[in-house]
């Protein structure tokens, strides 16, 4: 988590980021960083995501991630040409927090779709402190368009899906 927070410190000194800057989340603790994950830049997020796989709670971890995955993607969209600073940024944590993320979940499809539905939910659930919902509808619409169909092809290849991890060596659950 350290190396996520150091990431986006030095993003944030070198002007990169264009959006509000990131605060000193690991100073938080998780229910208060859940607290107040609705206003939070989306990279707060991925910072709850990699301290709940680090404690084992691996569906709660995923749930967050696409949680600040569709966040993050929708900040992008949002800013258009000014979002590309962002995307450093959003790609850095898709790789160190997202890919072990994926790797947990994926081995039980079931949790796979809840964690996305769970993140889909949460959002509609909450405001967005960051990026305006309905000023940029259309953005938001076609972003969790994108969640919603990866959770439609989750669901048609559960077998394929499980067949292709037991053949790669990773488990299954």
């Amino acid at each position: 988590m350290k190396r996520i927070l150091a990431c986006a410190f030095a993003l944030l000194l070198s002007g990169a980021v264009v959006a509000q800057p990131i605060d000193d989340f690991d100073s938080l603790s998780t229910p208060e960083l859940i607290d107040v994950a609705p206003e939070a830049h989306p990279a707060a997020l991925y910072v709850l995501s990699s301290r709940l796989m680090a404690q084992g709670r691996g569906l709660d971890a995923a749930k967050w991630m696409y949680a600040g995955q569709l966040r993050y993607r929708f900040l992008v969209t949002a800013l258009g040409d000014a979002g590309q600073d962002e995307n450093i940024l959003l790609s850095a944590l898709t790789e160190s927090v997202g890919r072990p993320v994926n790797e947990y979940i994926a081995a039980d499809p079931d949790e796979w779709i809840e964690a996305m539905k769970w993140a889909l939910d949460w959002d509609a659930a909450h405001g967005n402190a960051l990026t305006s919902k309905t000023t940029h509808a259309s953005d938001l619409a076609a972003i969790r368009s994108g969640l919603r169909d990866l959770i439609v092809q989750v669901d048609e290849n559960r077998d394929l899906i499980r067949k292709r991890r037991r053949e790669a060596g990773l488990p299954v659950r």
